[in-house]
């Protein structure tokens, strides 16, 4: 089976969650692929240049060759692969290219990281109308993420069946493999030579219990504060230890979000909480507060956040985590093992539909999401109540610890998920040779995709006249003069939709000689795959004067 990934440097944004979401990735199927070579789908050099460097870097084996599919290319370009991963939910621009392949195909594979967005649900909708088929996949990295993506469809299909009266289904498989993490990088982050550092530097004392929150600090896009410092407050209340709750993470947008979040602290988590916001830019630590901590914590309450790495970075730190019963979150934690989920609560989920009128008519996304998460509740009890379990009881925490760490390395380091993935694909390309031969488009369809019609069918109302095959065409330049034509490269605009120059010529001087011929003749001599091809060189002959259209 050959297998080829895509891949797309941002060079402008290498810090943005999905870039780096994307590039860790890279990284570990590099070095734990089976793969005898790398083939890389990447549109630019820069990308494949990027890409080759990670190989060299994270790979185990430094001979293994790196090969450049060109998607701009032609298809042929991709007729021999079995598999091609995009690390995207939109597989449009795969399912669609893979039509021009008459009699081979190859499955297509992609990966929903979130489903809040109109962007994501657009592309994720689009393959209800897509050739897609049973063996194309978006994998799932959680059973709510699964959910939403079939919701999705569901919205979808409903329309669809009701304005064109038949019954429709998405065949794109939704299989769950879980994101990954480099667990022992995480491990060695939480050694206790970093937790006497760290907690040293926080001012910290001895038996204080830090409760640690990491994550983007903005109440809009990822979680509302109040529920967290609320119950950190009541476990303080009433715990017999001293807590320090710690928010380390980034504000974004900086100013705005900074002044919400400490004018937030003037009113709540008072004494006998102590609460500390660490930006994570602080120079004194530099791979975070892991080991400073003894509890994590995020009570999540935003339907952008999909899967949750942070709590998994946790269990790998060995840490106990006190989240919400949200999303993701559920799949990694297990409550009462790993430490607790907290219950989280919305609206039926009718009364959401003018969230969604809001955001069509705002197109705001921030506010979309502020929307439905003003609604959404955390149980301030429970989550007060795991906070005192755990700072009452150390063997409680060090057990919950524990067996997260051994959780996280079991099931989530990429040495387990990247078997996964090329299980899957291994899988969907043998499922793939049943639709080989099936047609994914109708038999002279007009059109590439939806977006992307012949242009001389959809403006077929613009010339004077279409040329025919009863045409008559004469040559009324020289040798000289053609030649003059072709030495100005604003004349040849895109060559290769045209016969090369050499046969353009050996065609005019037969028409010289021959005093022309009727369109129809020259078809009859042509092979039907390069008669596209004679058709748009003729109208580039009759263009630029080089030939006239004469009455036979």
């Amino acid at each position: 089976m050959t297998i080829a990934v895509d891949y797309i440097y941002r060079e402008k944004a290498p810090t943005l969650g999905l870039a780096v979401a994307v590039d860790e990735f890279m990284k570990a199927w590099l070095r734990y692929s089976e793969s005898s070579r790398f083939l890389c789908h990447a549109p630019d050099q820069l990308s494949f240049q990027r890409f080759t460097e990670l190989a060299y870097a994270y790979s185990k084996n430094a001979e293994k060759p790196c090969v450049h599919i060109d998607p701009h290319g032609p298809p042929a370009a991709l007729r021999d692969i079995s598999c091609l991963f995009v690390p995207d939910p939109d597989l449009n621009q795969a399912v669609w290219r893979r039509t021009q392949m008459v009699g081979s195909t190859y499955a297509s594979c992609g990966i929903v990281h979130s489903m809040s967005g109109n962007q994501v649900t657009r592309a994720v909708s689009s393959l209800c109308i897509a050739p897609t088929h049973a063996a194309d996949a978006l994998i799932c990295p959680s059973r709510a993420i699964q959910k939403a993506v079939r919701r999705v469809w569901e919205v979808n299909e409903s329309y669809l069946s009701r304005r064109f009266g038949t019954a429709f289904t998405c065949p794109v498989q939704t299989p769950i493999i879980p994101l990954g993490i480099d667990t022992e990088k995480f491990t060695a982050r939480s050694t206790p030579a970093l937790r006497a550092a760290q907690r040293a530097s926080l001012g910290a004392d001895e038996d204080e219990i830090i409760i640690l929150f990491v994550g983007r600090l903005n109440f809009a896009t990822k979680a509302h504060p109040l529920p967290l410092l609320l119950a950190a407050e009541k476990a303080a209340q009433q715990t017999r230890r001293k807590l320090r709750l710690v928010l380390y993470g980034t504000f974004a947008p900086q100013q705005e979000m900074e002044r919400h979040f400490r004018e937030l602290l003037q009113d709540f988590g008072h004494a006998p909480l102590t609460c500390q916001i660490v930006p994570n830019t602080d120079p004194r630590f530099p791979h975070g507060l892991w080991a400073a901590a003894d509890i994590f914590t995020s009570l999540v309450d935003n339907v952008q956040e999909s899967f949750g790495l942070t709590p998994i970075e946790a269990m790998a730190c060995g840490l106990p985590a006190v989240v919400a019963d949200w999303d993701g979150y559920r799949d990694g934690v297990r409550h009462g093992l790993d430490g607790f989920l907290i219950p989280t609560a919305a609206p039926p989920s009718e009364m959401g539909a003018d969230i969604a009128a809001l955001f069509f008519n705002e197109q705001n996304y921030g506010r979309y999401l502020m929307g439905a998460s003003q609604s959404t509740s955390i149980d301030i009890e429970a989550a007060a109540k795991a906070f005192v379990t755990l700072a009452d009881n150390k063997t409680k925490r060090q057990e919950m610890g524990l067996q997260a760490q051994a959780r996280a390395r079991n099931m989530y380091d990429w040495r387990v998920i990247i078997p996964a993935y090329e299980q899957l694909w291994h899988k969907l390309a043998e499922d793939r040779l049943r639709f080989a031969s099936a047609p994914q488009t109708p038999t002279e369809w007009q059109a590439i995709a939806p977006d992307f019609p012949n242009p001389w069918h959809v403006f077929d109302s613009f010339p004077s006249r279409s040329m025919t095959a009863a045409d008559h065409l004469v040559c009324v330049m020289s040798h000289d003069q053609i030649a003059a034509v072709l030495r100005h490269k604003m004349n040849l605009f895109v060559p290769e939709l045209l016969l090369p120059s050499s046969l353009l010529l050996e065609l005019t001087e037969t028409m010289r000689s021959t005093r022309g011929f009727a369109i129809k003749d020259l078809l009859a001599v042509t092979p039907e795959s390069e008669r596209p091809r004679l058709w748009r060189s003729l109208g580039w002959l009759l263009k630029h004067g080089i030939c006239a259209r004469v009455e036979s």
